[in-house]
């Protein structure tokens, strides 16, 4: 049999093969446990993925929505902005017309002035002619008085 030395040798032995192994164990209980948290990451990143793509359709819907609407108005606004170019063109004209009507309206103003003037003086030469011959007949007629005064007596 085996002395009590040498079988506190073996068991002493025996105790550190026995920690080796728990040490490995530990290692590998470590190693899953790590392993089982990434699978339960990777899933949790497969669900946070997914959803973030829902996410990101969402966005690209609504961009697609925003852009057309976005493209609606802008083809209003170009119409819109036809249109007042139109209206502006059309104004230019009618101011055109108008002014071309405001210069045709001073040409006969101008020429009915002249008309006026002309006849105005014609009257004044008339009146003028009147008025000498007027004269002339009051001459005519002081002329007469005098002749008159001097057929009648005097009254003494």
């Amino acid at each position: 049999m085996a002395t009590i030395e040498e079988r506190l040798t073996a068991l002493e032995r025996e105790l550190t093969a026995l920690e080796q192994e728990n040490a490995a164990l530990r290692k590998s209980d470590e190693l899953q446990t790590i392993a089982l948290r990434a699978l339960a990451t990777k899933d949790e990143f497969t669900k946070l993925r997914d959803t973030n793509n829902n996410i990101f359709d969402a966005l690209i819907n609504h961009d697609q929505l925003t852009n057309e609407r976005l493209g609606d108005l802008q083809t209003q606004v170009i119409e819109l902005d036809g249109k007042i170019m139109g209206l502006q063109a059309e104004t230019h004209l009618g101011f055109k017309d108008m002014q071309n009507q405001l210069i045709e309206l001073n040409g006969k103003i101008a020429g009915m002035q002249v008309e006026t003037r002309q006849g105005l003086k014609e009257q004044d030469k008339q009146i003028a002619g009147l008025s000498s011959e007027v004269a002339t007949q009051g001459q005519k007629l002081d002329q007469m008085l005098v002749m008159l005064t001097t057929l009648v007596p005097k009254p003494e």
